[in-house]
């Protein structure tokens, strides 16, 4: 889930900021936009990119009770 736009999906890069927050942008796009969360709540910080990459990836394919997919937060 992005601040700026909302649940996305497809194929991203992902980046941090000298804040340790995530960013994502959909591959062949100029725009980043910051990894957030339904609660606007400050996003978690990260020590690497390797350390979101493993976040977002372990958390692919998780559905809520009602069995809709739900998007990575942070």
């Amino acid at each position: 889930m992005t601040a700026e736009e909302g649940t996305i999906s497809g194929a991203l890069d992902v980046s941090l900021d000298y804040g340790g927050r995530g960013w994502v942008r959909y591959r062949g796009t100029g725009t980043w936009l910051q990894i957030s969360n339904l609660d606007d709540e400050p996003p978690t910080t990260w020590g690497s990119v390797d350390e979101l990459v493993e976040a977002i990836e372990s958390s692919v394919g998780q559905r809520d009770i009602a069995g809709n997919l739900m998007a990575f937060e942070a």
